[in-house]
């Protein structure tokens, strides 16, 4: 009888020796799954221009793999995040309210080429939609691609052209490029995983939420009740009827100086939003 089997009077030694030989089984008799070219290699079928079509898919293959090994490297994710940044900081500089000068719409054009270039990268590497983890059932990803197609028809759009009054203006889609930002959600995964989990715990704030506006809910009632109408009193000059130059936001009674009265306006403060004439406008105030 051997040395170490004699010793061996637990069976620790036997244990692992057992188990090493069974990790050294398992690699060798691991079977891996062959990948597209492997399966490729070997296809056949008694349709006619066999060669031609595995020619065709060689190329397509080749390609799928050469995409998904670039999206996959850090460098990539690295050059999305920046392209993203650098793009809000551009947003962040211009009017939205005019027509972009020169400028701002060649780096329009270029954000959208790089943006389109990415897109196409991904669904090249990932597939459009037929494969499991293809690129459009991906649900942020979907936002991408709608932030993407929607730059396109705003760009083909003649700026010389005026638009018919009633008529949809192919500019405002121009709106969707503050979602861009958004893409950073993809690009990011740990930030991809920080947001799936935020949306996961909303059901469970569900009733702290149904209390919250419960509250809510109270004190725009007693508002209402309290303060209704009461922030369309202004100080008015009795002799010509002119609002008090400071424009008092709120009087009552002798609040206001000598040679004004308190009366009543039509207007609210802040452009008619900030009142607590109903319950509704009186919740906006509480919340």
């Amino acid at each position: 009888m051997c040395a170490w089997k004699q010793k061996d009077t637990k069976g620790i030694k036997k244990n692992t020796y057992i188990k090493e030989i069974q990790r050294k089984n398992d690699k060798i008799l691991t079977v891996a799954e062959k990948n597209d070219l492997e399966k490729l290699e070997v296809y056949t079928d008694r349709f006619p221009l066999l060669d031609l079509r595995k020619a065709v898919k060689k190329v397509f293959i080749l390609i799928n793999m050469v995409a998904y090994r670039v999206i996959s490297t850090k460098l990539f994710e690295n050059i999305s995040i920046m392209v993203i940044l650098v793009n809000s900081l551009v947003m962040m500089m211009d009017d939205p309210t005019s027509d972009p000068t020169p400028f701002f719409a060649t780096m329009e054009n270029v954000f959208l080429a790089l943006y389109t270039l990415e897109m196409v990268f991904k669904i090249l590497g990932l597939g459009f939609i037929m494969a499991p983890n293809s690129y459009i059932r991906d649900a942020w990803n979907i936002l991408d691609f709608v932030i993407v197609v929607s730059s396109y028809p705003a760009l083909f759009q003649d700026p010389n052209v005026n638009s018919d009054e009633g008529s949809f203006n192919m500019g405002s889609l121009r709106a969707f490029r503050v979602l861009r930002p958004l893409k950073t959600i993809s690009s990011i995964k740990g930030l991809k995983v920080l947001m799936q989990a935020l949306f996961q715990a909303m059901p469970l704030l569900r009733d702290t939420i149904i209390i919250l506006l419960f509250f809510f809910a109270i004190f725009a009632i007693g508002g209402t009740n309290l303060m209704s109408g009461m922030l369309k009193n202004r100080c008015y000059s009795i002799q010509t009827g002119m609002l008090f130059p400071d424009d008092l936001p709120l009087c009552a009674g002798g609040d206001c100086p000598g040679g004004y009265f308190c009366g009543k306006s039509n207007d609210n403060p802040n452009f008619g939003v900030t009142n607590f004439d109903n319950v509704m406008y009186s919740l906006l105030c509480v919340f």
